[in-house]
């Protein structure tokens, strides 16, 4: 019971002690303060990203593949790099026969699957476009 009437004591001095309290009004162009305040904001932190590795970069990477792969399958019998022999008979001891045999891929599924994975790479740059376009605007 004690603890009613001391909470009924609290009560009735909040409602004295608002009642007391002048209400605040915000000034007449608070609303438009406020948006050219955030619209300032907006407009100095604009984040420019650039990639890991720019264009010049992947020009640089392709054309070393390609130098690669071109050199690799090169016919000549002289060579720009001489590889050492290695000796892989222990190789011979494992037998990896009909590991494979049993599975078999059927042409549609192979179909499915180029696809698929043309369509990935599609929509990974139609998104990426599309989000470079939300950064920038």
């Amino acid at each position: 019971m004690g603890e009613n009437k001391h909470i009924e004591e609290i009560d009735a001095f909040a409602k004295k002690y608002i009642k007391e309290i002048p209400v605040e009004s915000p000034s007449v162009n608070f609303t438009a303060n406020l948006m050219n305040t955030i619209s300032q904001l907006q407009t100095e932190k604009t984040i420019v990203y650039k990639p890991l590795i720019s264009k010049k970069g992947w020009f640089v990477v392709v054309a070393a593949v390609i130098a690669v792969v071109l050199i690799s399958f090169k016919s000549s019998k002289e060579s720009i790099f001489t590889m050492p022999e290695i000796n892989l008979s222990f190789l011979e001891k494992f037998s990896f026969s009909g590991v494979f045999e049993s599975v078999s891929v059927s042409t549609s599924t192979l179909y499915l699957a180029i696809l698929f994975s043309v369509l990935i790479f599609i929509q990974i740059f139609y998104l990426k476009g599309y989000f470079e376009k939300q950064i920038n605007s």
